[in-house]
């Protein structure tokens, strides 16, 4: 046969980069969910009041506060 030689098979380079790009895309979104996770963002939230029969009973705010038996 003339002619130049023809290449049958792609070269056998693993795909590096590719795989890079995926594994710091998981992590970012591995980060990112327990980010949001620890600044509670998939808890449900309830605003809350209190009423303190004295001046000496006063909370900060953003205090976390629990209901009776909750």
């Amino acid at each position: 046969m003339a002619g130049s030689p023809v290449q049958i098979n792609d070269s056998r380079e693993p795909p590096y980069k590719f795989i890079t790009l995926i594994v710091l895309a998981v992590l970012a979104v591995i980060f990112s969910l327990v980010y949001v996770q620890f600044r509670g963002g998939f808890t449900e939230k309830t605003e809350l009041t209190m009423l303190a029969a004295r001046a000496g009973l006063v909370m900060d705010p953003g205090s976390k506060v629990t209901y009776n038996g909750v």
